[in-house]
């Protein structure tokens, strides 16, 4: 059982862990430097030398909940909603061995009962993200999170809906978990589709093209969860689009020019990095390598690598949206 393997694999989390976590964290230092750097060249129009940086921090922040009151209050019910499921605490009904890896997994995370908890709300963050971009569509800054962008993440998706249709193997357990990540993201679907229903119609050889390159990496590197490999497949399959659509949002976020209007833009290239952190945090602290738990490749290092990647990316485009605003201001 996959909660057997996780217990087995404790002891080798000790050891692969900090090393990949430091890499981690010093990559997080050496962007932060250069982003603080970037942000003193080119926002010398940002806080005046008279105003306190705390003040004009805070008057920003006030600016961005007021004109962003749909996203606020959609974070707030995730939030809120995952508060509740919490505090309800765990109600898996298992038994011999099963129940004892389970009573161990809970004992290393006590606030979230397991780290699935981490990619549950992953899958709600999102929903609020395209939620906004939808709701934002033609009436606000062009989004850097359309076109391409949209239409690789729709393929991701469907990926993953097709993944939970065939298989519970990946079905995420604890409080949050089960069929409320489920639905965020079969949920995120048909608004993904709008964002990205032009590219799907101005390029599709294109995307087809990208997604057989995915699928062909995919098939190379697969962990063995599921009975059947084409599963395993789908699941590396909706991580490589995902980079592959954080690559499109990065380039969408250098050719937008006009970065004056609309403040849920950059409550997006907040939330995106946020959300990214989850995933990328689950893959490098609670996921050590095991090696029952692969089929073919090199599957946890295409999802460590992966979703660190992401998460820079997503770094890089928010920085390089607000150094703009900064600097049109």
């Amino acid at each position: 059982p996959y909660c057997q393997l996780k217990q087995d694999s404790v002891p080798m989390a000790l050891e692969t862990v900090p090393a990949g976590l430091a890499e981690a964290l010093m990559c997080v230092v050496v962007a932060a430097t250069v982003l603080r750097a970037e942000f003193q060249r080119r926002a010398a129009t940002g806080p005046s030398p008279a105003q306190p940086l705390s003040s004009w921090f805070a008057q920003n922040c006030k600016r961005l909940l007021r004109e962003c009151a749909p996203e606020a209050f959609g974070l707030f019910a995730c939030l809120t909603i995952a508060a509740i499921l919490r505090a309800r605490g765990d109600v898996a009904e298992l038994a011999g061995p099963e129940a004892e890896a389970w009573e161990q997994i809970k004992s290393q995370w006590p606030l979230l009962l397991t780290a699935d908890t981490l990619l549950s709300l992953q899958a709600m963050l999102r929903l609020v993200i395209v939620a906004s971009v939808a709701l934002r569509r033609g009436c606000a800054a062009p989004s850097p999170l359309a076109g391409e962008a949209a239409a690789l993440w729709f393929f991701a998706a469907a990926s993953r809906a097709a993944l939970m249709a065939q298989s519970d193997a990946y079905m995420l357990e604890g409080p949050l978990g089960k069929k409320l990540p489920a639905a965020c993201e079969i949920a995120v679907l048909p608004i993904l589709l709008v964002l990205g229903y032009r590219t799907l119609r101005r390029a599709p050889l294109t995307l087809l093209a990208a997604l057989g390159v995915a699928g062909g990496f995919a098939s190379r590197h697969q962990l063995l969860l599921a009975e059947e490999a084409n599963i395993d497949s789908l699941f590396i399959l909706a991580h490589t689009l995902e980079l592959l659509a954080a690559v499109a949002y990065l380039a969408r976020t250098v050719a937008i020019d006009d970065r004056s209007r609309g403040m849920s833009v950059s409550f997006v290239h907040l939330l995106l990095p946020a959300q990214q952190a989850l995933s990328a945090y689950y893959w490098l602290e609670a996921f050590p390598y095991t090696q029952q738990l692969v089929r073919a490749g090199l599957p946890f290092d295409v999802l460590q690598i992966g979703n660190c990647a992401q998460l820079g990316v997503y770094l890089g485009a928010a920085a390089l949206h607000f150094a703009a605003l900064m600097d049109d201001h």
